[in-house]
């Protein structure tokens, strides 16, 4: 790999290479167990591409002029359900995919199941005979999601199975049994087992109670959930709605949870301190096998191979994103997917420090410093959600503004996911700023250990990551050198009445009713304390965003024009909520780079690091 004396000296050509690494994720094993399915941006926005499961090439399988967002093998049938939606609008249609079509053919194969464009279909999964495809839908009522089923094999429409004035979808299936989940808020859910016309409530509780993940077995419904503890674990719910039995709890949340086809063995992805564990676990012996994956990064996604021998999952680390299959005799991993180019250097694996907050609380930070040199500087990046948490997944941005120099510190601040019930809860309503306050202590901490200089900061950060930023470049204006702001919230209010129906009740569970917390939600909404702006700011959005509508960049845009502050707007035609096209994501690494050179280079550089650690973190 290129060291520094030998990298191309244009700061574009140095930054391209790294979106050139292809990101390989989200497996689906054939019915036959031969070919996994799988999305990659290899060229240049997430598409379907299948590569055989004994290795060899990769091949396109649907590749259309608009993104995948998920793709779903058939357990008994040559063919696949795959999501597609319109310019980043969310709005998902679902396609049937002959897996016996080559690709010059593959077009012929298509059929739709839904179509229409005013209508959202969230992805769901097959029934286990292979002959129905599960999903939600608001063609009902463009509020509210309903679970279908839709028999593949014949024109007629799909089948509500299940209604209700809520967010509804389908988590799991085997034999006639569907699990169903009805999302109250994000962190609030309850379960519901259909079987043959009759439906039976699994987890009535009153106390809030979270779940990630499901799978039906023989001999009950095994969940991924938090009742009376401040961690997902592994609980078995009997199919009749008797009490649960706790079969297995970690130090940390259980997120995925998968049954092997025969039922005898679950596969667990397990996230601790950020890093995901692979666990397969005997429901009716007790047997917990730890497996180790290849790098310390993120599992999203298990798929098990027909005859239960193998798993194929992803895993995304600091330098990659690839497809692996793990055999279940050996206990190894084998990478699936390679991308054909590596990153131009070797991003640093993250260093896991603590912060103390004012008030004492434990603020963990994950900290990228460059290789054999001083940083330049130091940048926040905070994550969005804000039920979310920064962890070592791969981030192309990212490794590039460490390669060229600078320290990337990733903030979980209070409110974040991974560290249990009560953390998440502390930013909740009126303790909203309380996380901002948080942001302040981690700066101040690296400051007093001589990573940072006030005043010269940066940061940046997107969705909610980007009302973080907004918020803490007017609340905290001398701590800042510059601002990048990606799809953000500036005003709660507007974001409330602008987003999308179906999402505003899990949202203002979280932010604040507008019908009671108005008052409060305007008076802690940056927009409206620009006034004490005096950081730079660059802002970037997505025309088609259905989640953070881009009135609320152009309302900040204005108000800073009318005051004369600095601020810069880069909007996207053909994007929604996060940003797919290749191109787009380099030309927003481009311009925050140079917008991030421009106003933190000048000045001195900070002093030499301490080497013990800061007084704060300990």
């Amino acid at each position: 790999m290129s060291g520094p004396a030998s990298r191309p000296s244009s700061a574009n050509d140095r930054l391209t290479p790294w979106f050139d690494v292809i990101r390989s994720f989200q497996p689906s094993v054939s019915f036959d167990g031969t070919q996994v399915l799988f999305l990659s941006d290899a060229t240049g926005l997430p598409q379907v591409w299948r590569k055989a499961a004994r290795g060899g090439r990769a091949r396109p399988f649907a590749v259309g002029a608009e993104r995948a967002g998920r793709v779903d093998a058939s357990p008994k049938h040559p063919r696949a359900v795959v999501a597609r939606d319109s310019g980043g609008n969310e709005v998902w249609q679902l396609e049937l995919h002959d897996l016996t079509k080559g690709p010059r053919e593959a077009s012929a194969g298509v059929r739709p199941l839904t179509s229409d464009p005013k209508v959202m279909n969230i992805p769901g999964l097959w029934t286990e005979d292979g002959q129905s495809y599960l999903f939600a839908s608001n063609s009902r009522d463009h509020r509210f999601f309903d679970v279908y089923r839709c028999d593949v094999d014949t024109a007629s429409s799909p089948e509500r199975i299940w209604t209700g004035d809520g967010w509804q979808m389908p988590m799991a299936s085997r034999g006639t049994k569907t699990l169903v989940q009805r999302v109250n808020t994000f962190l609030n859910i309850d379960l519901f087992l259909l079987d043959s016309g009759t439906s039976v409530h699994l987890n009535p509780h009153t106390e809030e109670v979270s779940v990630s993940s499901a799978a039906v077995g023989l001999d009950g419904v095994y969940v991924a959930t938090n009742p009376d503890r401040e961690f997902l674990s592994l609980f078995r719910y009997p199919f009749d709605g008797s009490p649960p039995q706790l079969l297995r709890e970690y130090p940390g949340d259980i997120e995925v949870v998968r049954a092997a086809p025969d039922g005898g063995t679950l596969a667990l992805s397990v996230n601790h301190a950020g890093c995901s564990e692979l666990h397969l676990l005997g429901p009716t012996t007790g047997e917990d096998r730890w497996v180790p994956v290849p790098h310390k990064g993120v599992v999203a996604e298990l798929s098990w191979f027909p005859d239960g021998s193998a798993l194929a999952y992803d895993l995304t680390w600091p330098n990659g994103h690839e497809v692996f299959v793990l055999d279940l005799r050996s206990g190894t991993s084998r990478r699936l997917t390679r991308s054909k180019v590596r990153p131009p250097e070797r991003v640093p694996e993250p260093r896991l420090r603590v912060v103390r907050a004012e008030d004492r609380l434990k603020i963990p930070i994950l900290e990228l410093v460059p290789r054999g040199r001083p940083p330049r500087g130091t940048i926040l990046a905070v994550h969005g959600g804000p039920e979310s948490q920064a962890r070592p997944w791969f981030d192309p941005a990212t490794g590039y503004m460490v390669a060229e120099g600078w320290r990337v510190v990733f903030p979980n601040v209070r409110g974040s996911t991974g560290y249990g019930r009560s953390f998440v809860h502390l930013d909740d309503g009126r303790k909203r700023m309380d996380s901002v306050r948080d942001l302040r202590d981690v700066v101040r901490a690296l400051v007093r250990s001589r990573k940072a200089v006030e005043g010269r900061v940066g940061i940046i950060g997107g969705s909610y990551g980007g009302f973080m930023v907004l918020s803490a470049i007017t609340t905290f204006p001398e701590l800042w050198g510059a601002a990048v702001e990606l799809y953000g919230i500036s005003n709660l209010v507007t974001f409330l009445e602008r987003t999308a129906d179906w999402r505003r009740p899990q949202r203002e569970a979280e932010y604040g009713s507008l019908e009671t917390d108005r008052e409060f939600l305007a008076s802690i909404s940056p927009v409206h304390h620009l006034d004490r702006l005096r950081t730079p700011l660059l802002i970037f959005h997505g025309r088609n965003d259905p989640r953070v509508p881009i009135g609320e960049a152009e309302q900040v845009v204005a108000e800073v024009q009318k005051r004369g502050g600095t601020v810069e707007l880069v909007t996207f035609e053909n994007e929604g909520h996060g940003f797919e096209h290749r191109e787009n994501l380099i030309e927003t690494a481009r311009r925050a780079a140079q917008f991030l050179d421009r106003f933190l280079e000048p000045g001195p550089s900070p002093a030499p690091e301490r080497a013990s650690e800061d007084s704060a973190s300990r």
